[in-house]
């Protein structure tokens, strides 16, 4: 089992872009941040992340998940642990960043991994570089019960270094308020930008009753996504407030199963290619004069919703 493997391994935890994957507990973490994630979609991440570029198939997943059962529709719950899985990474199933889908074998995870080991005390070498161990010093040293007296006031400094950082954290975290993330990555995390604390739509282009449509979502503070095709972003959504039905950030109250094709996602602007899925069935269509909401969440900070509203623009489907 994958967790097993990971506890032999010394609790692993294992990197990747903005996250973070604790191996031993199967917790999940975005620049810090807890994911929600089932436990078997965990575990399905687990498997693959253990083995980067190598493919796994469906019938060894099912084995690890499922063991001894031989009955169950094993195939939906696979497929629905890797949808849950693929919508909390941002992952796009045609153009993936993180799990490729192998045809007619299972799933490969293509994104550069980074993983640490946390080792215990008894293995730290805390000896002062550039100075012989003793005999005396090496007593003082073992299983980490004491440091040499130069030791001390390097642990001193130590001591002094993470009082001045906890001081300087109290101090941001005043200036962001509670609960405000204060970006753990920092300056560094290239093409990632500041989340903003306020996330705004400012305007929407004319939306038609076509399925097949140009739609530019303009505004800040909207974070980076990948582009969402054929599939449901766990950010975006559109509402049609007359219609009663919704398309797009599945959640368990939507019935439905219209997507919204996202084309690109920057800061500042999201533009749309239209519906996809089962627009235009069960009455799940745009009419002329319809009231729709727009609802967008930074997919970084989880700051959100944005809200619009704007009305479809005239043709000839009246409801």
């Amino acid at each position: 089992m994958a967790f097993e493997r990971a506890e032999k391994m010394g609790q692993a935890s294992i990197r990747f872009d903005l996250f973070e994957l604790d191996a031993g507990s199967g917790q999940l973490r975005r620049r810090g941040l807890p994911v929600d994630l089932p436990p078997q979609a965990v575990r399905v991440l687990v498997m693959l992340a253990e083995r980067p570029d190598e493919v796994l198939t469906r019938q060894e997943i099912k084995k690890a998940l499922w063991p001894g059962q031989s009955y169950g529709d094993f195939d939906g719950r696979l497929n629905f642990a890797v949808k849950r899985l693929r919508e909390a990474l941002g992952d796009d199933a045609e153009r993936p960043r993180y799990i490729q889908t192998v045809r007619n074998a299972g799933y490969r995870f293509i994104a550069p991994v980074r993983e640490q080991k946390f080792i215990s005390a008894d293995s730290v070498d805390c000896s002062i570089p550039g100075e012989p161990l003793t005999g005396s010093t090496q007593k003082t040293l073992v299983a980490g019960k004491g440091l040499p007296l130069r030791g001390n006031r390097f642990l001193a400094f130590v001591a002094l270094v993470i009082v001045a950082v906890a001081v300087a954290s109290a101090f941001t975290l005043r200036q962001h308020g509670p609960g405000q993330p204060t970006g753990a990555e920092g300056p560094a995390a290239v093409g990632v930008p500041k989340a903003e604390n306020v996330l705004r739509v400012v305007s929407v282009s004319a939306i038609i009753p076509e399925a097949r449509q140009r739609i530019v979502i303009k505004g800040t503070g909207f974070g980076l996504h990948v582009p969402y095709a054929h599939t449901d972003s766990p950010y975006l959504a559109i509402r049609d407030l007359t219609g009663h039905w919704s398309a797009g950030r599945m959640i368990p109250q939507n019935s439905d199963e219209v997507m919204v094709d996202v084309e690109n996602w920057t800061d500042t602007e999201i533009v749309l290619s239209g519906f996809s899925g089962d627009y235009g069935v069960k009455g799940w269509t745009l009419a002329a004069g319809d009231e729709l909401e727009i609802a967008v969440w930074n997919p970084q900070s989880g700051v959100g919703p944005g809200l619009f509203h704007l009305g479809v623009s005239g043709g000839n489907n009246p409801r």
